[in-house]
């Protein structure tokens, strides 16, 4: 396709430097997708609705991408997939947040770890599908592979048919004060015990009053990563979410997704074998993405992440030792599995998860939107660093993570908190009194003008939050009637 276009389209003939320049365009027009989508269409999600943005503008773009994709295969077309990368590069981000979010909004507290990593599962199943049939010796050929942009059309318009009939978040219902369409919703989503009875009260009471308690966390809609930031508690609960995300970024498993061909390759496998290789280990640990979707709700959010944790620290440290000792230039089986062996724990779907669970509904987008522009500032950095690095001293790249998953894995074994089963007012206003707890200073104890100021700092930082400690500090002792002598 690329050397059709530049012989056919600009005279240019296919050098390997004209090749590459493609490829860097296609790679980057995914990026330039995402960045626009981040900050256009993701706040969508607020203003239209979770359903809106998910279900039908999703599959607007969905279809668009599979389009340009399906014509540039029949007409041999740079640049009609360049620009269905960046129709792909749009939906990226609502995938990533927006309809996670609006699953765990809409699962019951007890069901949300659940929830949330089974669309993780749903994920393996197409790797596994693409694995699979995608090789060269299959349907990874020229003229063949328009089968899969016309299998992502067909099968767009089928899930578009089923999730079309699917409610709004209940809770995005009950932040626009919509409360008849927000009990329709829980009584579909929480299932039969939920149902509006007038004469007696019932489940739907309480979870509606949860909801309700949620949405007056804080007065304003919408909050700003800067109002986040000067909040002690969300500020609190922004580091801890950093911290799970830098931990899992700061891995070679973004390196081993991107370079495993070329590194099989350079070891002395083909193609062939690679992709043989890759679809084994994720057919041998298939079944343990059931194991995942479920130990992530018994056993909590704490011991997933130290599992996890101590699953990619040994791969971490088998890495290195295969560079030191072995000199096989590239991951080998034992690394591989104990990738897979991370994605069992479903700890994959822990950094939305903990954007719905620790932060007000008004900070989600704002926060979500940090969290993934980071994620793509750190991760093209190392994608890209990392054939220079390699080239220099093998084992030199891997030290990078001994070290900085020891700082934030250390971090979150003091300050992660646990969430599961729990309601989000609940969790936050956890949180808010424990830092309420660590933040008094050998200063404002000992200087009382210095405390007077401090307090008054404090109160401007929480006064965002609606928690029953800012609505302490806040009150009028003025109110209260005095004792008059007689």
């Amino acid at each position: 396709m690329n050397n059709h276009t530049l012989v056919s389209h600009y005279g240019l003939d296919p050098t390997p430097a004209n090749i590459a320049f493609l490829n860097s365009i296609i790679t980057s027009s995914t990026t330039v997708g995402m960045i626009f989508s981040l900050f256009v269409f993701v706040p969508m999600a607020e203003t239209k609705g979770r359903k809106y943005t998910v279900i039908y503008f999703r599959f607007i773009i969905t279809l668009g991408t599979s389009l340009c994709h399906l014509m540039s295969a029949l007409f041999q077309s740079t640049e009609l997939f360049v620009l269905g990368q960046i129709l792909n590069g749009l939906q990226l981000p609502l995938r990533m947040f927006v309809t996670m979010l609006y699953i765990t909004e809409c699962a019951p507290d007890k069901y949300r770890g659940f929830a949330s990593s089974a669309l993780i599962f749903s994920d393996v199943i197409g790797k596994l599908i693409m694995f699979a049939v995608a090789s060269p010796n299959l349907l990874g050929k020229e003229d063949t592979w328009f089968i899969f942009p016309l299998t992502v059309l067909i099968s767009s318009i089928g899930n578009f048919a089923m999730a079309a009939r699917l409610p709004e978040s209940p809770k995005w219902l009950v932040r626009r004060n919509r409360m008849d369409e927000a009990a329709r919703s829980i009584e579909f989503y929480h299932g039969e015990n939920c149902c509006l009875i007038l004469t007696q009260p019932t489940d739907l009471d309480d979870v509606m009053t949860s909801f309700i308690k949620e949405k007056n966390l804080t007065q304003e809609d919408r909050i700003s990563l800067r109002q986040v930031w000067e909040n002690d508690t969300m500020r609190e609960a922004l580091k801890v979410l950093c911290a799970v995300s830098l931990f899992l970024i700061l891995d070679s498993g973004a390196v081993q997704g991107t370079y495993t061909v070329l590194l099989h390759k350079s070891a002395g496998f083909t193609v062939q074998e690679a992709m043989n290789i890759n679809l084994i280990i994720s057919v041998a640990f298939f079944p343990t993405r059931f194991v995942g979707t479920y130990i992530i709700e018994a056993l909590g959010r704490r011991p997933v992440m130290f599992i996890a944790g101590v699953i990619v620290y040994s791969k971490t440290w088998l890495m290195l030792a295969t560079q030191f000792i072995i000199f096989f230039d590239g991951p080998n089986v034992s690394v591989e599995c104990l990738a897979d062996s991370t994605l069992a724990t479903g700890v994959a779907s822990l950094g939305v998860l903990f954007i719905s669970e620790l932060f007000p509904p008004s900070a989600r987008t704002s926060v979500a939107q940090a969290l993934i522009l980071v994620t793509m500032l750190i991760n093209l950095p190392i994608i890209a660093a990392f054939p220079i690095f390699y080239s220099l001293f093998e084992p030199g790249y891997f030290f990078i993570h001994v070290f900085s998953q020891i700082f934030f894995g250390s971090y979150l074994y003091k300050h992660m908190p646990e969430t599961k089963g729990r309601p989000v007012y609940d969790i936050i206003e956890s949180m808010d009194q424990e830092v309420a707890s660590r933040t008094v200073s050998f200063i404002e104890e000992k200087t009382p003008l210095v405390r007077k100021r401090s307090s008054t700092l404090a109160f401007k930082r929480n006064s965002i939050l609606n928690t029953s400690r800012t609505r302490a500090l806040t009150f009028d002792h003025g109110l209260i009637p005095r004792k008059v002598d007689c």
